[in-house]
Parts: C-alpha cells; structure tokens; sequence
C-alpha cells in the first residue's frame, strides 16, 4: 500500500459536475494506492463502477478509467494535492470536473453539503401546505 499520506488507501467521497445538471453528481468511492497503481470500486447516480489507473507521485498527476457495469466508461485526469484529487473527467463529447478526497477529509462534505443544500430550491415536504399547513385534514382519520 502507498506511503504517501496524500494517497491513503480505503474510503473516498467525491463528486463530479456535469454541465447539463446543476448538482454534483456524489461518488462513494474505494480506493487502493500501491506502487503507482490505482484500483478503485464505488457507486453514484449512474450506478455502479470499478477502476483502474495510475498515479505518479513525482509530477503529482494521476488517472483512471471507470468503467459502469454494463454501460460506458469515463477517463480521469487529475492532480494530486493535500486536498484530495482535483482535475478532468472526460467521455465521448463530454467533459467536466471532479474534486475527491479522503474520507478523512470530512472538512469538504461539509463545505460542499451545505452549499448543495443553499442551491435546493425551498419545496415543502409532502403533504404539507406551502404556508405550513397540513395539506389535509388528519381529525378525519380517527
């Protein structure tokens, strides 16, 4: 296993942009360092995936290809830092960023949660009238 306090094996979070969607599309994410190679396995919105790659910790660069179960698979170019891996996810005629790090990292959940949650448009819950109000009537249930 890597050495490299930047490239700790085990669980990762992330997130990916796409240009047509507005949220961030979350990976969980398992990744194995080891001697320049990169294996990894996780899931997100388009379902699950497996990867494999390489990372040079001289020019702090690495990528993967992941590859959907069943479906396409997505190239990843990215630089290494003490904030996670940071670059370009790329498909096809699409392309992108990413920013994962290490579940240790719990700082950038945090920062990157509460901002999804300031962008969520304010809908009420189900069943609930926009002014609070219970959208029916429970007494009548008794």
């Amino acid at each position: 296993m890597e050495s490299d306090s930047r490239m700790p094996s085990g669980q990762w979070s992330g997130f990916y942009l796409e240009k047509h969607q507005p949220k961030r599309g979350w990976m969980h994410l398992y990744f194995a360092f080891n001697d320049g190679k990169i294996k990894a396995e996780g899931t997100d919105y388009v379902g699950p995936w497996v990867a494999e790659g390489q990372y040079d910790l001289t020019n702090l660069r690495c990528n993967w290809l992941k590859h959907y179960v069943a479906k396409h698979s997505v190239a990843y170019r990215g630089q290494i830092s003490e904030k996670g891996i940071m670059g370009e996810w790329s498909v096809s005629l699409l392309s992108g960023q990413f920013h994962v790090w290490p579940k240790s990292l719990t700082v950038f959940d945090e920062l990157y949660l509460s901002e999804d949650l300031k962008m969520a448009p304010q809908t009420p819950l189900p069943g609930v009238h926009p002014r609070g109000k219970p959208e029916f009537d429970l007494t009548s249930f008794d």
